[in-house]
């Protein structure tokens, strides 16, 4: 897969890009944000040498987040040139090189882990500053828009739907995804629509 030539900030400290996996034939997504320990990267798609020395310029790294046991990516390569640890779910372990583990709830390099169960191994959304930073739970792509993700690919559909209602009580402004476009406007009432 090639590197990501660019990145978008949704934000101040919200940052955006996606590459075409030609592997699994779809865009794969990925953010970082900052937090008062450094930037964090969350599930992170290789980014071209300059796209990587602007995002950095000024910043430290924190860490690198993964939002399931199928997010490695460019997580360990990463990791070696930052020089920093890789944090996964408890439930992902053995099926991801990570070097940090964490729970449900656990603050993981300045943003709170949800967990999610009835998706994949270590299903994680992070909330961090009004940003809502899902892995697979929830997509935002054709031909399915903003979606939960189809149960076919769900280890407990029924599961997942309900611990998908943890999101429901928090103030979200933004909701970054693991695929597909970022959603800056009308979060809540989105989420509220599709979560129920």
């Amino acid at each position: 897969m090639a590197p990501a030539p660019e990145t978008q900030m949704i934000r101040p400290g919200l940052f955006f890009w996606q590459a075409y996996d030609p592997a699994v034939k779809t865009d794969l997504s990925c953010c970082a944000f900052e937090t008062g320990e450094g930037l964090v990267f969350c599930d992170p798609v290789a980014l071209e040498p300059d796209a990587h020395a602007e995002l950095m310029e000024g910043r430290k790294a924190a860490g690198i987040v993964l939002t399931s046991a199928n997010h490695e990516r460019d997580a360990g390569r990463l990791a070696k040139r930052l020089g920093v640890e890789v944090w996964a779910s408890r439930g992902a372990e053995g099926l991801v090189g990570a070097t940090r583990w964490f729970g449900d709830g656990d603050v993981v390099c300045g943003a709170e882990a949800v967990g999610l169960g009835g998706f994949a191994a270590g299903e994680t959304a992070f909330w961090v500053d009004g940003a809502l930073v899902m892995g697979d739970a929830l997509i935002h792509v054709a031909p399915y828009g903003f979606a939960m993700l189809p149960e076919k690919y769900c280890e407990d559909p029924g599961a997942g739907r309900e611990s998908l209602r943890k999101l429901l009580g928090l103030p979200v402004e933004v909701i970054m995804f693991a695929h597909g476009l970022p959603i800056v406007a009308g979060c809540r009432e989105r989420l509220a629509a599709l979560i129920g």
